[in-house]
């Protein structure tokens, strides 16, 4: 019985639609922008714009961007650390993202 549970919650899943909008650019920073403050995903900020049942909890919005073997070994120079400890990159850029937004704001 639980397996029939958990297939129909699948089905349902798969059956979902997908919308995506191309608006303008404008548009979307301000969905955006109004999503992290509200600590949701553009996705949810949508369903509540909508009037939509938002079911997810408040996200802990996070940046991330890739680096390649090169990069991460300019910033480890940058920051005068080993280039294998990349915990310890990570730690320096994230300093230093904290001191640029406190500088910006």
């Amino acid at each position: 019985m639980k397996n029939k549970h958990t297939w129909q919650k699948q089905e349902q899943a798969v059956r979902a639609t997908q919308l995506a909008f191309d608006l303008s650019s404008e548009a979307q920073k301000y969905i955006k922008k109004q999503a992290i403050d509200a600590e949701l995903t553009p996705s949810d900020m949508i369903r509540r714009i909508l009037n939509l049942e938002v079911k997810s909890k408040k996200t802990r919005q996070r940046l991330s961007f890739n680096l390649n073997d090169d990069e991460l070994h300019l910033l480890a120079k940058r920051f005068d650390v080993e280039p294998l400890d990349k915990r310890l990159v990570k730690q320096k850029v994230a300093e230093l993202l904290i001191q640029y937004a406190q500088q910006k704001n």
